[in-house]
């Protein structure tokens, strides 16, 4: 190739590759973020539909026998209705954990807090009683199932189940766990609520 030819050609790539960039910079800084960010940085929580949290339970809700839930460890595991949501009520620890998979929430996904590595949003924690350090009530940064829900029974919308500080109920396919003094979580897939 002549040399007038070997520079035009070249020249014709620069320019492809620095108008490329330019366009490719250029739109970039237009889109927006998917994990609901805000341009300043700052993460958006969504809200759930507050008509799909379940409400409190009443006194018409019937009441299970806690042992039938046992799961011989010291915990008490349930299935959430027909859903796919499982719930472990832990007394030794005061807390339960209510958690599903990932691929079942149909709810906007909750943004990552930057130190967490695992997976978030997925899995909610309410204590019975105020723990020494943070809330009541949050989601937990998670690495895998707290409990494995395949031998769990199922805890039926309309009923409620007792131990210790906590009661959860079921309306459909979403759980409610509140304690004593009114702080509550909820889990579904399609509503998540978290009551400090």
């Amino acid at each position: 190739m002549p040399l007038r030819q070997c520079t035009l050609a070249n020249m014709s790539r620069i320019v492809a590759v620095v108008l490329g960039l330019t366009l490719a910079f250029g739109l970039g800084g237009c889109a927006t973020s998917s994990d609901g960010a805000t341009s300043s940085g700052s993460q958006v929580i969504p809200t759930p539909d507050p008509a799909l949290i379940p409400p409190a339970p009443t006194e018409t809700t019937t009441a299970v026998v806690a042992s039938t839930f046992d799961d011989g460890f010291g915990s008490f595991v349930f299935k959430v209705g027909d859903g796919p949501s499982w719930c472990t009520i832990t007394p030794d620890l005061d807390q339960v954990i209510c958690e599903q998979n990932e691929a079942a929430a149909s709810y906007q996904p909750i943004p990552t807090p930057a130190d967490c590595t695992g997976s978030y949003g997925y899995q909610v924690r309410l204590f019975g009683a105020k723990p020494e350090t943070g809330d009541y009530a949050g989601f937990v940064c998670s690495t895998g199932q707290w409990q494995d829900p395949a031998g769990a029974k199922t805890l039926a919308a309309g009923s409620k189940l007792t131990v210790g500080a906590i009661t959860c109920s079921v309306k459909d396919t979403a759980a409610r766990c509140e304690n004593t003094t009114g702080q509550f979580i909820a889990l579904g897939p399609k509503v998540w609520a978290v009551q400090n």
